[in-house]
């Protein structure tokens, strides 16, 4: 019974989406890169990650959907992620006006 527990995988970092990325394989990227957003719902970051994904893909609706929520998120969590997240995620955000 121990080891069951053991073999359980662990929920992606939310900092990880681009981890994976190559240029050559974005479908795949967007793939992980969902699982990264299912697991994190509440951290803006996977969601800035994604809308690059979105971006490249050239799916510019679904971008600034990810964008837009993960301001919404920012918003709510003053203070509990870095400045530089801040600013990129409101340059995109304005990417999306």
């Amino acid at each position: 019974m121990v080891l069951m527990g053991a073999c359980r995988r662990q929920p992606p970092a939310a900092d990880s989406c681009l981890s994976t990325a190559q240029a050559n394989a974005l479908p795949q990227a967007l793939e992980y890169c969902n699982s990264v957003v299912r697991a994190h719902p509440r951290d803006p970051r996977p969601l800035n990650d994604r809308f690059l994904l979105h971006t490249l893909l050239q799916n510019t609706p679904a971008a600034c959907a990810d964008i837009r929520r993960a301001a919404a998120l920012l918003k709510e969590q003053p203070g509990s992620v870095k400045d530089d997240l801040q600013d990129e995620v409101q340059v995109r955000l304005e990417s999306c006006l």
